[in-house]
C-alpha cells in the first residue's frame, strides 16, 4: 500500500470518491486504516470499506474546483458497462453496448476523455470525436486511445433504427 503514502501530502485538498455503485462524493480523505477510509463528507466523517470504493480522483477535483460546469456528470438515460479494468459510460438513445471497447493505456497518464460518437443502424461506430466538452485531460495520447476504444465499440443491431444516431462515451483512465 506504498500508494497510499501520497494522502500524506493531500488530507487537506478535495478530493472525489467513487463508490462502487457509481455515486461520487465530494470531500477530504482523512485517513486510511485497516482497509477503511475515513472520509470528511457534508460536515461528518464517514467510513468507507476500501473494497467499496471503485476510485479516488484527485485531478477531477481540482478540475471541478476550477469550472464545475465542465466536467461530464452523469445525465438521464445515460448507461455504463464495465470493459476490463476501465468503466465506461454512454448515451445513445435507445441503444445499449453489445461489445465493449477494446481500452489499452500503456502510460501512467490519468484522466476523463468524452467521445462524441455517431453509430449506424447496425451499432457500428461510424465517427469518434475525442476531447468533448468534460474531459479532464488535454492528452493527446489519451484522446487517440479513447477515440480508438470508442471505434472498436458495437451496439445492438437495431433495424429499425435511424440510419445514424449521435452520443456519447466517456472513458475514464
Amino acid at each position: 500500500m506504498a500508494a497510499l503514502m501520497l494522502f500524506g501530502m493531500g488530507t487537506y485538498a478535495q478530493h472525489i470518491v467513487e463508490l462502487k455503485t457509481g455515486e461520487k462524493r465530494n470531500g477530504k480523505v482523512q485517513s486510511i486504516n485497516n482497509d477503511v477510509l475515513e472520509f470528511a463528507y457534508h460536515g461528518a466523517v464517514q467510513k468507507i470499506k476500501l473494497s467499496d470504493i471503485y476510485s479516488i480522483n484527485f485531478v477531477e477535483a481540482e478540475k471541478m474546483a476550477a469550472d464545475p460546469a465542465g466536467v461530464k456528470e452523469r445525465e438521464v438515460g445515460e448507461k455504463q458497462t464495465m470493459a476490463g479494468d476501465y468503466k465506461v459510460r454512454y448515451k445513445v438513445a435507445d441503444r445499449v453496448i453489445a461489445t465493449p471497447p477494446k481500452i489499452s493505456n500503456l502510460t501512467q497518464e490519468k484522466g476523463t476523455v468524452v467521445v462524441e460518437i455517431t453509430i449506424d443502424k447496425y451499432g457500428h461506430v461510424k465517427k469518434a470525436v475525442p476531447g468533448a466538452p468534460g474531459s479532464t485531460t488535454t492528452s493527446e495520447y489519451l484522446k487517440t486511445k479513447a477515440m480508438q476504444a470508442a471505434q472498436s465499440t458495437i451496439f445492438d443491431n437495431v433495424p429499425t433504427a435511424p440510419l445514424e444516431q449521435s452520443g456519447y462515451i466517456v472513458i475514464a483512465f
